[in-house]
C-alpha cells in the first residue's frame, strides 16, 4: 500500500432507480463521469440502465458515460481468469485489460475528476466492485468513498471492518500488523466465493449483471 493517496473516487449500484432518482442521487456527490463496470451493461428489470440508454441520459444531463465493462467486469472471456469453473480474483486482479482499466481510473483521481464506478448492485459489499477493484484502487493508493443514498457513504476500510464482522473476524486484543492482513485477505476471500459469478450455474442472482 502506498503512503499517501493519488485522489479519490466514488462508487454506486444503480439498484432500480428510476432515471430522476439516481441522476439525484449521483448530483448530490457532484459526479461528472458515471464509469459502467458491468461485463453486461443491460438490465433485464431496469432497462433505463441500458448502456444505450445510459449513453444519452447521462450526458443529457450534463454527465459523461464511460463503459470499462470489458477492462473491470467480473466475467472476463479469458478463461485464465477463471479456477476451477469460478471467477478468481487474484487472477482476474493480474490480467491485463484489468490493469489497463485499473490504470484509467487511477488517472482519472490524479487529475481530479469526481468519476463514479457504477454496477448494479446497491449494497456495496454484494458488488466486484468493491471486493475487487475498490480494493485493488484502496491498496494502490486511491480513496473510495462508497455511495450508500443521498446523505450516507463509507469508505473501503469501513468496508473491511463489516466484512471480518460479518465472518467473525474480529481484531485480537494483542494484534501483529500480518495477522490484520490476513485476516482482512480471509474476510475478503470469503466474500469473493459468495458474490463470484460460476459460468455453469444457472440463476447466479448476486452479481448476475456483473
Amino acid at each position: 500500500m502506498v503512503g499517501s493517496t493519488i485522489g479519490k473516487i466514488y462508487t454506486v449500484g444503480h439498484s432500480n432507480y428510476d432515471t430522476h432518482e439516481f441522476m439525484g442521487l449521483i448530483n448530490v456527490y457532484g459526479i461528472q463521469i458515471i464509469v459502467d463496470v458491468r461485463s453486461t451493461p443491460y438490465s433485464k428489470y431496469c432497462p433505463q440502465f441500458n448502456k444505450d440508454i445510459l449513453e444519452k441520459s447521462l450526458p443529457a444531463n450534463g454527465i459523461r458515460y464511460l463503459f470499462l465493462g470489458k477492462e473491470l467486469g467480473a466475467r472476463p472471456s479469458d478463461p485464465n481468469c477463471y479456477l476451477h469453473g469460478r471467477i478468481d480474483f487474484d487472477r482476474l486482479k493480474e490480467n491485463s485489460k484489468f490493469r489497463e482499466g485499473i490504470c484509467r481510473i487511477e488517472e482519472g483521481a490524479r487529475k481530479k475528476h469526481v468519476l463514479s464506478l457504477m454496477c448494479s448492485e446497491k449494497e456495496p459489499i454484494n458488488c466486484h466492485r468493491t471486493i475487487l477493484i475498490s480494493r485493488v484502487l484502496k491498496n494502490e493508493g486511491v480513496e473510495v468513498k462508497h455511495i450508500l443514498n443521498a446523505s450516507e457513504s463509507c469508505d473501503q476500510t469501513e468496508i473491511e471492518d463489516k466484512l471480518q464482522k460479518k465472518f467473525h473476524l474480529e481484531p485480537l486484543l494483542f494484534d501483529t500488523k500480518n495477522a490484520a492482513e490476513d485476516r482482512i485477505n480471509e474476510a475478503y476471500k470469503k466474500q469473493e466465493e459468495q458474490i463470484t459469478y460460476i459460468p455453469e450455474k444457472e440463476g447466479n442472482k448476486i452479481g448476475s449483471e456483473y
